[in-house]
Formats: C-alpha cells, sequence, structure tokens
C-alpha cells in the first residue's frame, strides 16, 4: 500500500484555545478529525523557538545533532550573531530523506528551510526568515508566479502587524487576511504538481496569538478594563474559525491515499512581566562594566530608568509604536529611536575581560565567558565548575513576586538537554522558570534596569505544550498520543508513513501508539545515498546585508 502525507503547521497552537473552542462548536472540523482520528498533546524542545523546533521537525534530531539553538548563532562571541539558515542544519532534512526514495515534496513558509537545499525533485517555498526579494525565495520561478496570479497579489512570507498603541483591530484584520493568504497558497499549491509529501506552517496562528492573547484572555494584566476589547475577540475566535474552514477544505482536497497531520511545533500562552537575566548577571557582579566616564554615564543614566523600555513606553503614547525596533535594536527609523540608542547600555559597554557570565537567548540562556572559547574569555576550565554551581545556587533564591514561592523550576546543564557534536554550540546553562507568564530574556542588552518588570510589546509567548491531530491511510481511529510524544517524532512517523526507512541517528519515534499496526506501506527504494550535513563544519550563511534585512525583521517581531 502506498500513501501520502500531508503535515501541515498550526505554528503555536494550542489546546487551551483550540479545545473550548472546538468544544463550543465553533471547531467543526478539528472536532470531527479529533474524534475520527488521533490527537494529543505533542510536547516541544528547549528552547521552544520555531527556529529550533522546525529544525527538530525537519530532521528529527535535537540541536546537539543538528546545529540550531536560536534565531541566531553567536559561536560563543557575545558580539557577533548570524541569522541561521537552513545552511545552518548539520543534518539531513525530512524531504531530502524522502527523496534519496524517490518522493516528491512540496514545502513552503517552513522556518529555516530557506535557502531551499538541493533535493532530488520538489517545490520549496521560502519562510520568514528569508531576505526580502530573494531570487532564490522559490525553486520554481514559474510556478512562484503561476501562485502569485492565482492569489492576485503579491506571495507574502511575513505579517510584522503589532497590536501596540491600541492596533488591536488593526492587527487583527491584518493577521486574519494573512491567514486567508496562505490558505489559499495551500490549495493551490496542493493541486499545482505531483507530491508524495507536502509541508506548510502557517504563521498567521502563531503571530495572532504572540499579538492578540490579551483580547482572548480577560484575566490578563492589559485586557483589565478594556471593554474595547470584546469586538477584537469575536475577531479572534472568527480567526479560529477561519482556519477550521480552511482545513476543511484542504482535507476534502486530499487524495483518498493522503494522510493528513496537523501539528505544532509549540503551545501558547499569556506572558506579562520580564526576567531580564544580563540585569541579573549585572547586579551579582558576573557583568562587569568599562570603568570610563563614558560608560559610567550610560551607567548612571541605565540606574535611573533610561532603558529601552522607558522609549518604548513613549512611543506607545504618542502612536509611534508600529515596530518593535527601539526595544532590540535594527534601524533607527526616528528621532526618538534615534535618541534611544545614543544613551542606551548596551553589551558593547561590558568589560569582558572581567566578565564571567552573560545572558544571551530568548529562554534562560546563559553562558560562561571561558577562556579559549570567547574572543575575551576570562574564565579558566578549573572555575567552571564553581561558576556553575555558584550561578544555580543564586538562581535559586530568586522568588516569585506574588507569591514570594521559587521563580526558577529548574536549572539544565547544556548535556541534560542536547547530545551530539553540535553541543558545543549549546549554553552553559538553561534556566526554566515555574510561572511562565514571566519570559526571560536575554538577547536585548539591558532592557529595563529591573530583573522583574511588566512586559511591553507581546502578550503571549511560546509554551510546551503543542497540539497533534492525524487522520486518513496508516492513523488507528481514536487513538491518543503518549506523555512522552515531542515533535521530534514527526519525521519517523512521515516516514513510516511514506515507507521510507529512518535513519539510525534520530532521536525521535515513529508515533506507534496512533499509527495501525495493520497498515503496512510499500517499502520504498532507495535511488541515492545519504547527503546528511552532519560533521559540524562551519556553513556559509547570507552576507551581511540579507542578514542585517532578516535581523531587522526579528526586531520588529519582537524576537530580538
Amino acid at each position: 500500500m502506498t500513501t501520502k502525507v500531508f503535515v501541515l503547521g498550526l505554528d503555536g497552537a494550542t489546546w487551551d484555545i483550540l479545545g473550548p473552542l472546538a468544544d463550543a462548536g465553533a471547531l467543526p472540523n478539528l472536532a470531527r478529525l479529533r474524534q475520527e482520528g488521533a490527537s494529543g498533546t505533542l510536547r516541544s524542545i528547549f528552547p521552544p523557538l520555531s527556529p529550533v523546533a522546525w529544525t527538530g521537525v525537519m530532521t528529527g534530531k535535537n540541536p546537539g545533532k543538528h546545529g540550531v539553538f536560536e534565531f541566531l548563532e553567536f559561536e560563543h562571541n557575545p558580539l557577533g550573531g548570524r541569522v541561521n539558515t537552513s545552511r545552518s542544519i548539520r543534518s539531513e532534512l525530512l524531504w531530502e530523506i524522502a527523496g534519496r526514495f524517490g518522493k516528491r515534496t512540496i514545502a513552503g513558509a517552513v522556518p529555516m528551510s530557506y535557502p531551499p537545499r538541493p533535493s532530488p525533485d520538489g517545490f520549496f517555498l521560502g519562510d520568514f526568515l528569508s531576505p526580502p526579494n530573494a531570487r532564490d525565495f522559490s525553486t520554481d520561478p514559474a510556478l512562484f508566479a503561476e501562485l502569485e496570479t492565482a492569489l492576485g497579489e503579491a506571495y507574502r512570507p511575513w505579517d510584522t502587524s503589532v497590536h501596540d498603541g491600541g492596533n488591536e483591530a488593526q492587527a487583527l484584520a491584518s493577521l486574519t487576511d494573512f491567514l486567508d493568504h496562505h490558505l489559499r497558497a495551500v490549495r493551490f499549491l496542493m493541486d499545482a504538481r505531483p507530491w508524495d509529501l507536502f509541508v506548510y506552517d502557517l504563521m498567521a496562528t502563531d503571530r495572532i496569538q504572540h499579538e492578540l492573547w490579551h483580547a482572548w484572555d480577560p484575566s490578563h494584566r492589559l485586557a483589565k478594563g478594556r471593554r474595547d476589547l470584546a469586538k477584537v475577540r469575536d475577531g479572534f475566535i472568527a480567526f479560529w474559525s477561519k482556519l477550521d474552514a480552511g482545513i476543511g477544505e484542504i482535507e476534502a482536497a486530499l487524495p483518498a491515499d493522503a494522510t493528513l497531520i496537523l501539528m505544532s511545533d509549540h503551545g501558547f500562552g499569556p506572558v506579562e512581566h520580564f526576567v531580564n537575566f544580563n540585569v541579573w548577571l549585572l547586579e551579582k557582579g558576573f557583568i562587569q562594566l568599562i570603568n570610563t566616564p563614558y560608560v559610567m554615564q550610560k551607567y548612571w543614566c541605565y540606574k535611573r530608568g533610561v532603558t529601552p523600555e522607558w522609549i518604548y513606553n513613549i512611543m506607545a503614547r504618542f502612536g509611534q509604536a508600529k515596530h518593535r525596533v527601539s526595544r532590540f535594536g535594527g534601524s533607527q527609523d526616528n528621532g526618538l529611536d534615534r535618541l534611544a540608542e545614543s544613551v542606551f547600555l548596551s553589551r558593547r559597554h561590558i568589560d569582558w575581560s572581567k566578565t564571567k557570565a552573560y545572558a544571551q537567548g530568548n529562554f534562560g540562556q546563559i553562558f560562561l565567558n571561558r577562556i579559549g572559547r570567547q574572543p575575551s574569555g576570562c574564565v579558566a576550565e578549573a572555575d567552571v565548575r564553581p561558576i556553575l554551581d555558584d550561578l544555580k545556587a543564586e538562581l535559586a533564591e530568586l522568588t516569585h513576586p506574588e507569591t514570594g514561592d521559587p521563580l526558577v523550576d529548574r536549572v539544565y546543564e547544556a548535556d541534560e538537554l542536547y547530545n551530539g557534536p553540535m553541543s558545543r554550540l549549546a549554553p552553559d546553562l538553561t534556566v526554566v522558570l515555574a510561572d511562565w507568564r514571566y519570559r526571560t530574556i536575554g538577547l536585548h542588552d539591558f532592557t529595563t534596569h529591573k530583573v522583574i518588570s511588566p512586559a511591553f510589546g507581546p502578550t503571549g509567548d511560546h509554551r510546551m505544550e503543542g497540539v497533534f491531530v492525524a487522520n486518513g491511510p496508516g492513523i488507528q481511529p481514536g487513538a491518543s498520543l503518549s506523555d512522552s510524544a515531542t515533535l521530534l517524532d514527526i519525521a519517523p512517523t512521515v516516514l513510516h508513513l511514506l515507507g521510507v526507512p529512518s535513519p539510525d541517528d534520530l532521536d525521535g519515534r515513529p508515533l506507534t501508539e496512533v499509527l495501525d499496526p495493520s497498515f503496512q506501506p510499500d517499502r520504498a527504494t532507495q535511488l541515492a545515498p545519504s547527503s546528511s550535513n552532519g560533521d559540524g563544519s562551519p556553513s556559509a550563511s547570507l552576507d551581511e546585508e540579507d542578514d542585517e534585512a532578516v535581523k531587522q525583521r526579528l526586531a520588529d517581531l519582537g524576537y530580538l
């Protein structure tokens, strides 16, 4: 028996939203698919960020093997940083494995899939990490032109709409249109070329939760007293109903021998406070500043609240917070931004020759400044263990400002999360907070002068618990995922359904608990040898102009 596999990414989707809406009858297609097929909670991997999570989906491996740990890779240079791309992935991708066995793939909008890597047969479309106007955005310019003709407009890989300054209604309208745009693209591509594997990620489902979680959740700090959000909440629910209708259309158009998999790379929940680890490390003496009058003047301003948070609030008050570049860097396109850039304390003012540890990442990643690893490392190998123990002990003393309970749930060391040759790039410590309404940040220098501060910008953020629904050939009706299921299991499950053997070094497993044991796919014949890129050698990155353009977009979205 042969089968096709259609994987639709509902980026960031969570049962915390889909469950109540399905139970209320607002998502009839999803409710039916859950009832007729298999479903459950699919856990993400750490950190639950799209580039890391989707690379896990595409490879079935942990970051220690594939080499992607964040949006940016610093190679342990705290003043560097380049955007990760498909060239950063030190492993064979799902569709490259399938292609070696003669399987044709259509893939679009999958984070970390740009630039398209050589594949035996298929069509590939870039994602929101692609540079603007990239000539290699698609692998078939003629088909891409047909797609844009069918859409009646230029294809949109991203949407940077933000709610800031009371723009919830505008953001909702734009993101709803963005969802519709991508659903129509999927429907066109389904019929455009033959395929055995189809993978597409809907970015709008992630973006709307970042921007409008407070419209869904009336208990959110930013929703209290906002009667004007009632209509936005109705529109938020309508967005998910539109998604459900799109899923129904896609399912109806699938060939009879196709298995449908709906999955998210992570879940979502509210974010109300920031935990600023570089501020904490500065207060604890792990970070030292350059002792010059120029830097001390900036430090004086910083201690009195002259920070990105301060300038951002001014911009929001005057309706200029249309993007989030003033929080995190990027081009300075107005006077307030330029003023802020001239006075902020930043990593450029750190004395790296005396700094023992620093935070650099969206989810509590802390690096020791080691001799021989960082350009200006000062921590000797003999001091690594004592400093790690000291940091862990100090972190355990952080308390939740509302409850007084410990704020930190767990501190992982690198070898507890990652294994493989690329683990050398991993953070030394990863701090997981007990209350995820408190969001750790470390890519943003000294965003505020407070260790714990009210969050600004996105009102929703990522969680570990994603969604999974599957139906069609090879799927056991009524089956449920086990608690151990993770997104690393997607690749081996898809390969099983395609009749393609999984490489021996995958960390994931076929999701046998939801697979029909009577289903025996025809064994595919290998046509080409492995094209694994797993040697850990340096890869080509985007040129400087494209790299800066993508960093700017990530800043606009609130990731940098």
